[in-house]
């Protein structure tokens, strides 16, 4: 018993002598004297200038804190814009212990507050994104460390390619616990704005449980997301891989669509919408998704918009002269329903006879019974060669 007293003595009195330490030294050092250190660290192992504008603090409770003020992280010279990343403020906690007994790293959820990322793709297809990836993938193997989780707040997002610009604005984003080869959550919201997206932009939203990454090969297995687009909803599991650049992949897809109506208002889309106010209407589609290289088929295909249901498959074969197929049956629809008004002195329809024959498609549609004015067709077949 006296062996076990002194042990526990002897254990808490180190305890009390390394919290006495760390409370000493995040009082007494001031962090700003090595921030100089830290942006030349920064530049010789990226290559990028890091400038701190702000502060750093430390905190020693209940975990040991660096606080970084407003900062930026520029791009590679001799390229000219905006810095690669920049924030207000960010929190990178770790825990100290494990570093120190066992030279392990173990960081709390690191929060950053008022991101702006910037990332632009050049005419070559090279992104400026890319030499800091290769950089980290070529360092020297370690153990990953274990994240807390990651907390992005009002952050803004810009790509820029040749096909135009991309931002997400107002995002919010939180990254739960992650270790190596453990699952974890996702949850995020942003503004989308896009070339023909309203200017306002489209409210975009995902949530992910059980999410699983991992590398050699590259895997995602996602067993329960949900992504909704203005007012569509989608949801549904899946699990990629990409071996030897051959991705493959199969999965469950859920859409559900209040008002299809509404939703092209809502993306900024311009077409003449049909005559009928109910026409365009409900949509829901359900089907189990594959895809082997860049080959994608939907089998079964479950889809009903208003009055009619379809039911089939459909699939895409990929490649330089890609090809649609696809066997669908409907039980019933009203082409009246979706004509779109007529105009006065409107020319005669003309289908677009050369574009039709460039499309690649070949499959079957079955109807049960179609209607347009007074005129019914039954179990009419309508065959694409």
């Amino acid at each position: 018993m006296k062996v076990l007293r002194w042990s526990l003595g002897i254990l808490g009195a180190v305890v009390l002598l390394l919290a006495l330490a760390l409370f000493i030294v995040t009082r007494l050092i001031n962090p700003d004297r090595y921030r100089g250190e830290l942006e030349r660290v920064v530049a010789r192992d990226t290559g990028r200038p890091l400038q701190i504008e702000g502060h750093l603090r430390l905190e020693w409770y209940p975990w040991l804190t660096l606080h970084i003020g407003a900062a930026r992280l520029g791009n590679l010279a001799p390229v000219r814009g905006p810095d690669l990343l920049s924030w207000h403020s960010a929190r990178l906690p770790v825990r100290l212990l494990p570093l120190l007994l066992h030279r392990r790293i173990e960081l709390g959820t690191i929060r950053i507050d008022g991101a702006h990322i910037h990332l632009w793709r050049t005419a070559a297809g090279t992104g400026n994104w890319q030499p800091l990836l290769a950089g980290a993938a070529g360092g020297p193997s370690s153990a990953p460390p274990s994240l807390g989780g990651l907390v992005l707040r009002d952050a803004t997002l810009q790509y820029t390619a040749a096909s135009g610009v991309i931002r997400l604005t107002h995002w919010q984003l939180r990254l739960g616990a992650w270790q190596p080869g453990r699952p974890f959550a996702l949850t995020t919201h942003f503004q989308l704005h896009a070339p023909k997206l309203p200017a306002g932009g489209v409210p975009i939203a995902l949530r992910g449980r059980h999410l699983d990454v991992s590398s050699s090969p590259l895997t995602l297995a996602a067993p329960h997301w949900r992504l909704t687009a203005a007012n569509a909803a989608l949801s549904g599991s899946g699990q990629f891989t990409d071996r030897n650049a051959q991705p493959r992949g199969t999965g469950d897809l859920t859409v559900r669509v209040p008002s299809v109506r509404a939703l092209i208002s809502q993306l900024g889309l311009k077409m003449r919408l049909p005559t009928n106010p109910a026409a365009l209407g409900r949509l829901a589609f359900s089907g189990h998704w594959s895809l082997q290289g860049s080959a994608l088929r939907i089998d079964p295909l479950t889809a009903q918009l208003d009055q009619t249901r379809l039911t089939g498959w459909l699939a895409h074969s990929g490649g330089a002269t890609a090809l649609w197929t696809f066997n669908l049956n409907a039980d019933r629809i009203n082409f009246s329903h979706y004509l779109p008004p007529t105009r006065q002195h409107a020319k005669p329809l003309k289908l677009p006879l050369a574009l039709l024959r460039k499309l690649h498609v070949r499959g079957v549609l079955t109807v049960q019974r179609a209607q347009l004015g007074t005129t019914t067709l039954r179990d009419a077949r309508l065959q694409v060669q």
